[in-house]
């Protein structure tokens, strides 16, 4: 097995852990607000701990997701006007697109890290767990997104396209 292969299987298995993270947390959250539900409106008990450990698990599920959907092409794309551009100009376009994307991941992974900062102290009510490993997930998931688009800009940019064949006579 060669260096290429043992990295490229790393990479898949590093998507693949962050895919079941993802899934673990969106399962995790939808058991604990049944719990919620039940036992406020079903028992009449409130649990305190669960309206913060799913608000933690849907920012984590929300910002990780967004890396895995990002790498998979999946996010949700308006394409009326891109659609009626020649293949140079969509090239252009797209590209201009991730330089803007990447700016705005920049300012919010540096708001993320100020934010860890600010919020080094202060603690969870119900977990005792510090604000800032919130705003930790938001560092993180930025900077996967922002490795991905200098990625995706870089073959665009300099990896040759295949050609596009265009038949006039149809």
């Amino acid at each position: 097995m060669t260096i290429a292969d043992c990295v490229n299987r790393a990479i898949e298995l590093f998507w693949r852990l962050l895919t079941a993270i993802v899934t673990t947390a969106f399962a995790l959250m939808l058991t604990i607000m049944a719990i919620q539900v039940i036992s406020r409106y079903a028992l009449g008990i409130a649990v305190s701990w669960t309206d913060e450990a799913s608000r933690y698990l849907f920012l984590a599920q929300i910002f990780l997701g967004s890396v895995l959907a990002l790498r998979y092409q999946e996010h949700i794309r308006i394409t009326v006007v891109t659609d009626l551009m020649g293949p140079r100009l969509r090239h252009v376009v797209a590209s201009l697109a991730d330089v803007i994307c990447i700016l705005v991941l920049l300012m919010l992974a540096i708001g993320g890290w100020n934010m860890m900062e600010r919020t080094a102290g202060v603690l969870a009510s119900t977990f005792r767990l510090s604000f800032s490993y919130i705003y930790m997930i938001q560092l993180i998931s930025s900077l996967m997104m922002i490795g991905l688009l200098i990625g995706d800009l870089y073959r665009r940019l300099f990896i040759k396209l295949p050609a596009i064949h265009t038949d006039r006579s149809e």
